[in-house]
C-alpha cells in the first residue's frame, strides 16, 4: 500500500484497473474479482463506479467484458482518487462530517507521490503486467469453460 489511510474503495479500484491494465482484452466481472482477490459482489460494484467515472467501458454478454478507455499509463493514481473525493463530497452535500475530513487529511498526504503514478506503473510494481496473473487467470477460465 502507498501510505496507510487509503480508503478500501480506491485500493480496489486501482486493483481492477491494473487487472485490466495487464489483461490481452476484455475481461469479465467474475474473472477480474479472481485475478485482483476481491469478493465478486465487491468487484461488480468497483466496475460500476470506474464505468461513471469514466476510466473503463464494458460490454454485455458471453463475449463482453470490461477494458480501459484510456492506455494504463494515461491513467494517474490521482485521477482515480479525485473521483473518490468527488463522488463523496457530492453525496455528502454541503456539511463536512468528521470522517470525510480525516479521509481528506489522509488522502492529502499521498497527492504528491500519487501525481507521479499512473496505472501502468502499479500494474508493473505489483507484478500484474501483460501476461502475468490476470491474463493467466483469463486463460484458465476460459480453458475451463472450453472443456
Amino acid at each position: 500500500m502507498l501510505c496507510a489511510g487509503l480508503p478500501p474503495r480506491l485500493y480496489e479500484s486501482l486493483k481492477a484497473l491494473c487487472c485490466l491494465a495487464s489483461a490481452d482484452g476484455p475481461m469479465q466481472a467474475h474473472e477480474i474479482a479472481e485475478a485482483a482477490g476481491l469478493p465478486p459482489a465487491q468487484t461488480a460494484k468497483i466496475l460500476q463506479l470506474m464505468t461513471w467515472a469514466g476510466f473503463i467501458e464494458s460490454r454485455r454478454g458471453t463475449k463482453g467484458g470490461f477494458w480501459l478507455v484510456l492506455p494504463a499509463d494515461e491513467i494517474r493514481v490521482t485521477d482515480v482518487a479525485d473521483f473518490f473525493e468527488r463522488h463523496s463530497k457530492r453525496r455528502a452535500g454541503k456539511e463536512r462530517d468528521g470522517l470525510l475530513k480525516a479521509l481528506e487529511a489522509a488522502t492529502a498526504r499521498c497527492q504528491k507521490s500519487f501525481s507521479r503514478i499512473n496505472v501502468a506503473d502499479l500494474a508493473k510494481a505489483s507484478g500484474c503486467e501483460p501476461g502475468g496473473l490476470a491474463a493467466q487467470t483469463v486463460a484458465k477460465q476460459r480453458q475451463r469453460k472450453a472443456s
